[in-house]
């Protein structure tokens, strides 16, 4: 059977509960992590990003359109 495959807003390396969400996706062995926007600082969701295999250009640095975002500050 094929593992349903997911995505991870928040999460990060510094986030409890994705630690905690990604070791029961594990235990379940139903699921695959593939895509996610991991930190709200994009180089560190980018990294962290790779350190669970998921793909560079699955690896987002919002969850946002970039098309009508507003980068005010």
């Amino acid at each position: 059977m094929s593992k349903i495959k997911l995505a991870m807003v928040g999460g990060g390396p510094t986030a409890f509960i994705g630690a905690v969400h990604r070791i029961a996706m594990r235990m379940d062995d139903r699921f695959e992590l593939v895509a996610g926007a991991l930190d709200v600082d994009a180089e560190r969701g980018r990294a962290f990003a790779a350190t669970l295999g998921i793909a560079p250009d699955r690896a987002y640095d919002s969850v946002l359109p970039r098309q009508g975002r507003s980068e005010a500050a």
